[in-house]
């Protein structure tokens, strides 16, 4: 009990300047213990009332606040988050800092001292600001925020913790892509427009002709009507969309090479959402992870949270992915396959969807030299690392 006492006291309360005093205390007092020299009692029992009065402010100089705090939902890797920071004061604030409670260690505090609040009178209220940096994608929960202060003696700290759990989901970082060359496959189809949502879209006119049996009302052109006698209608054609798949290997032996792939799987997909194209994007791991996003079905966001999330797996993953890419194979033009390395497996997966009309590049993210030769009909285009770090703006 004691230990644990000295473990909580050590790691939680005392400050970095709290704890060189602790340690001259504690020399102190085993040197004391073993003299009968009553002058080295001295320092130590002054060292027993400072400490005495810094334990007792821990129950009166607690920091007595409210506290609302905002940030984003989403950043993306390697950015700053600002975290806006709403204080009231309930009793003074003297030396009052916030901080992140238990803040995930992947996580960076800017500045790591915490934010200071300025002097309040009671009943006042200020908003502070400090970061959050996130080195890398992922989903992190920050479990909540505290107030504290090491008023009066700066040895310990005496705080209030507001236990409010939010969500943090970094995006991959990546370079916007200038120019994609899409190969395009045997399914340039039409029916766009019914197919996604119809907010915001319309069919293209293409003339007039007169009307016929079965034609919808809505359409008749009343101004021709009425000039030539006969009902004549309007009619369009629809528009035509493009709809490509990402294909994410999650087959990773270099945790490196793995979150290259992740960054070009978003990269390639911010591109094709920012054409215009319907994306498909699929990946298996520990789990099985299937979204179409764009005109209308989903925000490209929720595919950069899918990426943010997915996480490598050591099984060969194309057994997973396989039937449910050729569920909508059929409405599938294009094919981007992001890899990890091109093998006999990769080169097998690929050929078969070839076969079923759907036009395929592969991107492989790898340092190390391919398993296979290149030298066949599948366009493969190799990702180093040096190249990616300089930014890959054309593919």
């Amino acid at each position: 009990m004691i230990l644990g006492f000295l473990r909580g006291l050590w790691l939680e309360k005392l400050t970095p300047g709290g704890r060189w005093v602790f340690i001259a205390s504690g020399l102190f007092f085993g040197y004391g213990s073993t003299s009968l020299d009553l002058q080295t009692m001295v320092p130590l029992l002054y060292l027993f009332a400072l400490w005495l009065i810094a334990f007792g402010a821990l129950l009166f100089e607690r920091p007595r606040a409210a506290l609302k705090v905002h940030h984003a939902e989403r950043i993306r890797a390697g950015e700053s988050l600002p975290v806006e920071c709403e204080v009231v004061a309930r009793g003074a604030a003297r030396d009052w800092w916030i901080f992140p409670h238990y803040l995930p260690s992947e996580l960076e505090l800017l500045p790591l001292r915490g934010a200071p609040i300025p002097f309040l009178p009671r009943g006042e209220k200020a908003k502070v600001i400090l970061h959050l940096r996130a080195p890398r994608r992922g989903h992190y929960v920050l479990r909540g925020w505290r107030v504290e202060t090491d008023f009066p003696f700066g040895l310990l700290v005496a705080s209030r913790v507001f236990k409010e759990q939010s969500a943090l989901l970094v995006h991959p970082r990546f370079t916007p892509l200038e120019h994609l060359v899409l190969p395009m496959g045997r399914r340039y189809h039409p029916g766009g427009v019914a197919l996604v949502a119809a907010h915001g879209e319309s069919m293209e006119y293409i003339g007039n002709r007169d009307w016929r049996e079965g034609d919808e009302p809505r359409h008749i052109d009343w101004c021709a009507t009425a000039r030539l006698q006969t009902p004549i209608v309007r009619e369009y054609r629809e528009e035509y969309f493009l709809r490509a798949a990402v294909v994410l290997d999650t087959f990773a032996a270099d945790e490196d090479d793995f979150e290259r792939a992740v960054s070009l799987c978003a990269a390639v997909a911010e591109y094709m959402a920012r054409e215009d194209y319907l994306v498909d994007l699929f990946a298996a791991g520990p789990n099985l992870y299937h979204l179409t996003a764009g005109r209308g079905l989903a925000y490209l966001e929720q595919i950069f949270d899918i990426l943010a999330c997915v996480e490598p797996t050591g099984d060969a993953s194309f057994e997973k992915l396989e039937p449910e890419i050729e569920q909508h194979l059929a409405q599938i033009n294009t094919i981007i396959c992001v890899f990890l390395d091109w093998n006999e497996a990769r080169r097998d997966f690929v050929a078969r969807l070839s076969l079923q009309g759907a036009a395929i590049k592969v991107l492989v993210a790898r340092d190390e030299p391919l398993s296979l030769d290149t030298s066949d009909r599948h366009e493969v285009v190799l990702i180093p690392r040096e190249m990616f770090e300089d930014g890959v703006t054309i593919l």
